[in-house]
C-alpha cells in the first residue's frame, strides 16, 4: 500500500523526546485528508537545523495502534496555544530505529506525507520515497496567483511600504496568499536589497542596491511610537509593478523553502 505510512514531521527535541516517550504523534486533522486514513505506520522526519547530528533524516518508525480525533488542548504533556483545534492522535504499539537513517539529501518533508512501509525499509535518501519536485508543483498550482487576480491588485503612482503592498494583493486574490516577508525575502535573494547593520540604532536593515533603486525603491528613517528611529522602505509604481509580474517566483521560492524544512 502506497498511503500506509504516514510519515510526520517533528517541530523539536522536546516534542520528540515526549513523542518516544508516550508512544504516540499527532497531527492537526485538517492536515490529513480523511481518504489517507488509516494508516497502519507512522515514522517521524526530524527537519534540518534542530536536531544536530539527526538533523533531516527519517530514523525511527512504529506501528499504529489506535488514532482518534482530540482537541489539542488534550495533549497535556506537550502545551499549545491551538488548544481547540482539532488533531490526530496516533498511539502506536513501540518505536523502532531504521537500521540506517533515511537522510536528507535535498528537498524535505512539510507538514507531512506518505509511503509504504517497503520503501521506508528499503529507502536510502528521502528522494527514495517523497518526490518533492511534484508536492512543490502542488503548491504553486494551489498558492499560485492566476492572471485575473494579477490584474485586480491596486498599483499606485505614490510609494507604498510592503505591508500595505502585500494587503492589496491578498485582497486582490480574495485571502491571504503572500507576506511581506516572502516579498522582501525575494528581492533580498535577487539582489535588489541588501542587509546593512546600522552601528547608530544597533539594527540589521533591508536596504535599496543601487538595482533596487533604480527599480524604484526608496529608503527613509523614521520614527516609531516609542520614539526610535527604524528603517522603511517604500516602493514606487515601477517596484510596486515588478513585485507583482513576479509573485509566483516569490511563491515558488517560499514553496521550495518549506520542503527544505528550513
Amino acid at each position: 500500500m502506497e498511503h500506509e505510512v504516514l510519515i510526520g514531521t517533528v517541530k523539536n527535541k522536546n516534542q520528540l523526546k515526549v513523542n518516544l516517550e508516550e508512544k504516540f504523534y499527532h497531527i492537526p486533522s485538517a492536515v490529513v485528508p480523511k481518504e489517507m486514513l488509516p494508516v497502519k505506520y507512522i515514522a517521524l522526519y526530524l527537519p534540518e537545523g534542530t536536531f544536530g547530528e539527526d538533523d533531516g533524516c527519517i530514523r525511527f518508525y512504529g506501528k499504529v495502534k489506535s488514532i482518534s480525533c482530540i482537541k489539542r488542548k488534550e495533549i497535556t504533556s506537550l502545551p499549545s496555544v491551538n488548544g481547540e483545534m482539532n488533531y490526530y492522535r496516533f498511539d502506536v504499539e513501540e518505536w523502532k530505529s531504521l537500521a540506517a537513517p533515511i537522510i536528507r539529501e535535498c528537498g524535505g518533508v512539510y507538514a507531512k506525507a506518505f509511503t509504504s512501509l517497503e520503501k521506508l525499509l528499503s529507502a536510502k535518501k528521502l528522494s527514495d520515497i517523497i518526490n518533492t519536485k511534484r508536492a512543490v508543483a502542488r503548491k504553486i498550482k494551489n498558492c499560485g496567483f492566476k492572471t485575473k487576480e494579477l490584474a485586480k491588485i491596486e498599483v499606485t503612482k505614490d510609494p507604498v511600504g510592503v505591508k500595505l503592498l502585500a494587503k492589496r494583493i491578498n485582497k486582490a486574490a480574495g485571502k491571504e496568499k503572500i507576506l511581506p516577508v516572502q516579498i522582501t525575502k525575494y528581492l533580498l535573494e535577487k539582489g535588489y536589497l541588501r542587509i546593512v547593520f546600522d552601528e547608530k540604532t544597533k539594527t540589521e536593515n533591508r536596504m535599496p542596491t543601487d538595482k533596487g533603486i533604480g527599480l524604484g525603491i526608496e529608503n527613509f528613517w523614521e520614527i516609531n511610537k516609542y520614539y526610535r528611529e527604524y528603517s522603511k522602505n517604500y516602493y514606487g509604481e515601477a517596484a510596486q509593478r515588478f513585485i507583482i509580474e513576479h509573485l509566483n517566483d516569490i511563491i515558488l521560492i517560499t514553496a521550495n523553502e518549506a520542503y527544505k524544512n528550513r
